[in-house]
């Protein structure tokens, strides 16, 4: 395998990965942020009608407070005789009459809230105040006895505090795996280009010259005529030889040699 094809195979899987893995954890974080609402109101401080309840603050900060008329308590603290479950008519609101002390004895004041509401696994409430806790620890907070069915006063932050971070990571997740996961699938399946052919040189039946420069129509063959076409032309054949002797003529024996050089004159 070349490293060319090893690069390829590496970022083909590394874009599968973050793909997957990403999606994946989009999904994970969504579903997180569904469940964060009723994990938030699930951790709220609860304190039952006609008891003096006991909240350690373990922070400071603005706090919520909610008359809730659906709920349950994992338990009672103290002399309260209170229902572990409460199941009051949303429409019939209540109004709390109730007193917040913080650790020196002194007043918490409730001031007015924007209008916030929850309805999740079998928890209904809706905000009745807030109060600003600027001292950490143990408050005490009383609840007077009002007429009709049981409720409770809920303490807790926002119910939807961060539900919305949840998300945005969720979607952000989703994207960057998308976008960055398909760049390595396009480069991965990328294939390198093919390196062009080299050209061949120009010959007619690739044994000589060319007949005609590229580009030139190959002439038509010829018969050797130089003129047009006509009656073959008569012509004398050329006179014979005499056949030379291929060997000399006989030679007298008392005479001289017919190829001896001529007798010099007298």
């Amino acid at each position: 395998m070349t490293a060319r094809a090893r690069r390829r195979g590496w970022m083909l899987a590394v874009g599968v990965l973050l793909i997957v893995g990403l999606l994946g954890a989009a999904v994970a974080l969504w579903m997180a942020a569904g469940n964060r609402e009723a994990d938030n109101v699930a951790g709220f401080a609860r304190a039952p009608v006609g008891c003096d309840t006991t909240l350690d603050f373990e922070s400071t900060g603005t706090f919520v407070l909610y008359a809730e008329t659906s709920g349950r308590f994992d338990e009672l603290a103290g002399a309260c005789e209170a229902s572990l479950e409460y199941d009051r008519d949303p429409e019939d609101r209540p109004t709390a009459d109730l007193a917040l002390l913080d650790p020196e004895g002194d007043d918490v004041d409730v001031e007015p809230t924007p209008d916030v509401s929850y309805d999740v696994d079998g928890f209904v409430g809706s905000a009745i105040g807030e109060v600003q806790i600027d001292t950490a620890g143990d408050h005490v907070l009383t609840v007077a006895p009002t007429d009709g069915d049981a409720f409770a006063v809920a303490i807790g932050r926002h119910p939807d505090e961060g539900v919305s971070l949840l998300r945005w990571g969720a979607v952000a997740a989703a994207i960057f795996g998308l976008v960055v996961g398909g760049i390595f699938l396009v480069v991965g399946s990328r294939r390198s280009p093919t390196p062009p052919t080299p050209a061949v040189p120009w010959t007619p039946d690739g044994r000589g010259w060319p007949a005609s420069p590229p580009g030139f129509p190959v002439p038509s063959p010829t018969t050797g005529a130089t003129g047009p076409a006509g009656p073959p032309v008569a012509t004398t054949p050329p006179p014979e030889r005499p056949a030379r002797p291929t060997s000399p003529p006989a030679v007298p024996e008392d005479g001289p040699s017919p190829w001896a050089p001529p007798p010099l004159p007298q």
